[in-house]
C-alpha cells in the first residue's frame, strides 16, 4: 500500500528548472557510488534512507552505480521496498512549485536486466515488477479502515501486455503497463506519460496541480525471483 509522505526536512538541492521549462527531479548525479540515494525516503516519507539504522538500510537494495560519467540507481534483489521522493513538505506545501497543467509529461529511463519470473501486477500472489514508478496524488476513497492516496503505477511487466491497465486498493491505485517482457532487456528505455491525461482516464476527474511524491519499486518476493533494474533521469516536462 502506498501512503502519504509527510516529512521533508531536507530540500533536494539538485531539483531545478531547465531551459526548456522542464523540471529535473532526479538524475542521481549528486550521489555517492555504492550508496543509497541521498535524497530519497522510505515509503511513507518518514525518514531519509540513510537516517535509518544500518540494519534497516541493508534491506533497501537500491544503490548508486556509474558507467563512464553517468550515475544512475540500480536495484538488485528480491524484497519489496518502496523508496519515496516527496514533492511536498510537512506543511503539505508545493516546495518545487510544480504545476502539472504546465509540465504534465513525466519522463524517466529504465534499463531492465533480470525480470521476475511469471510476474503479474494484477495478481495478488504474483505481484512483482522489474521496475515501477508511482506518482502519488491526493487522498482517495476509503480502503478498508482508512483513506489512502490516489496513485498511478507505471510498470514494466513480465507478462502483462503493454497498454494493459488495472486497479487496486478500492480503485485508489491505478496500474498502467508501459513495457512488457524481455524484448528491450539490457537497453535504456525512455518513457513519457501525460499525467493529466492518464489521471483523467483512470480516475475520471482532473488531477491536483501538484503530486505528493514519486515512488520507485522493483521486487521479486511474490515469485521468489532475483530482480535487477536501473533507473535514471526523472523529469516533468511541458507538452511539445
Amino acid at each position: 500500500m502506498v501512503t502519504i509522505p509527510h516529512s521533508l526536512s531536507l530540500g533536494q538541492s539538485h531539483v531545478k528548472k531547465l531551459e526548456n521549462e522542464a523540471i529535473l527531479l532526479e538524475n542521481f548525479e549528486d550521489n555517492q557510488v555504492g550508496e543509497l540515494p541521498g535524497d530519497w525516503y522510505d515509503r511513507d516519507g518518514n525518514k531519509l534512507l540513510y537516517q535509518h539504522s544500518i540494519g534497516e538500510q541493508k534491506t533497501y537494495k537500491y544503490k548508486i552505480q556509474n558507467e563512464g560519467k553517468n550515475k544512475f540507481l540500480r536495484y538488485k534483489g528480491t524484497r519489496a521496498k518502496h523508496i519515496s521522493f516527496p514533492l511536498i513538505n510537512e506543511e503539505k506545501e508545493n516546495i518545487y512549485d510544480i504545476n502539472l497543467y504546465e509540465t504534465p509529461i513525466l519522463s524517466w529511463k529504465v534499463r531492465a536486466h533480470k525480470l521476475p519470473k511469471g510476474a503479474n501486477e494484477k495478481s495478488s500472489d504474483r505481484n512483482d515488477s522489474v521496475a515501477s514508478i508511482y506518482v502519488v496524488f491526493d487522498m482517495g476513497r476509503v480502503a478498508l479502515v482508512k483513506k489512502v492516496p490516489k496513485s498511478i503505477r507505471y510498470t514494466w511487466s513480465t507478462t502483462l501486455p503493454e497498454g494493459e491497465t488495472g486497479s487496486k486498493l478500492f480503485g485508489n491505485q491505478q496500474i498502467i503497463v508501459v513495457n512488457s517482457g524481455e524484448q528491450d532487456k539490457g537497453k535504456w528505455v525512455t518513457f513519457e506519460r501525460n499525467l493529466v491525461e492518464d489521471y483523467r482516464r483512470m480516475f475520471g476527474d482532473d488531477p491536483p496541480k501538484n503530486p505528493i511524491a514519486i515512488l520507485i519499486l522493483s521486487d521479486g518476493d511474490s515469485t521468489n525471483s532475483y530482480v535487477k533494474a536501473d533507473y535514471d533521469d526523472i523529469l516533468l516536462k511541458p507538452e511539445k
